[in-house]
């Protein structure tokens, strides 16, 4: 058995092209993979306040929580519980502003800590997750490499792959469904061309389960 943990990252739900074409792998997984739908707009996340950023240093530095910071720092380690339990992430993450979505930076912040998802060595970062991720990106322009280069508008690439990084997921896949904004405007023109790749990386998960 293995588990998938679908995060979605926008509001517009199936209207978003993100939606849609995670849509099409979740359709395509094979059988024995359960996966839990984490809808980041509709998801009650916690606020990083005061209280859990106290908390946050007196847990590094071994010293007692409030009431108020045991609260705040258990409903962090609960996400960060859901997070580790998966084998396999689906980010389906539309471009706001050539970046990510406010509510994904939000979950990111409450999630990434020294301790819960990484420990850092003398040598660099061991992260503490694992498992891999396939991400797929909307985006109303095209953002994709120009020239053998990345497009200096692409803030979603470069900061994804250096957070899952971080926390362990070493196998990361991407999926760009780009010009959602040009005509022709419709799931047919967009989504079709990375039907195919969508459908094997769906095929493959659950293949190779992290020990």
């Amino acid at each position: 058995m293995s588990a998938l943990l679908y995060i979605e990252c926008s509001p517009r739900r199936a209207d978003s092209f993100s939606s849609q074409a995670a849509a099409i792998y979740l359709d395509a997984l094979p059988q024995g993979v359960t996966v839990e739908h984490l809808e980041l707009f509709t998801a009650d996340l916690p606020e990083f306040d005061a209280a859990a950023a106290a908390a946050k240093y007196k847990v590094m530095g071994g010293k007692p929580l409030n009431p108020d910071e045991e609260s705040a720092w258990s409903a962090v380690v609960a996400l960060v519980e859901q997070f580790k339990a998966a084998d396999h992430y689906l980010i389906a993450a539309p471009m706001w502003n050539f970046g990510i979505p406010y509510k994904l930076k939000q979950y990111i912040d409450l999630i990434t800590h020294p301790g819960l998802t990484f420990n850092p060595r003398p040598d660099g970062m061991e992260g503490l997750a694992g498992g891999e991720a396939v991400i797929i990106y909307s985006r109303g322009g095209n953002y994709g490499p120009k020239d053998g280069q990345p497009d200096p508008y692409d803030h979603q690439s470069p900061y994804l792959q250096a957070w899952l990084g971080l926390v362990g997921v070493s196998t990361v896949e991407e999926v760009a469904v780009q010009g959602t904004m040009r005509p022709p405007v419709g799931a047919e023109n967009h989504l079709e061309p990375v039907r195919d790749r969508l459908e094997a990386l769906a095929q493959r998960t659950g293949s190779d389960v992290r020990p």
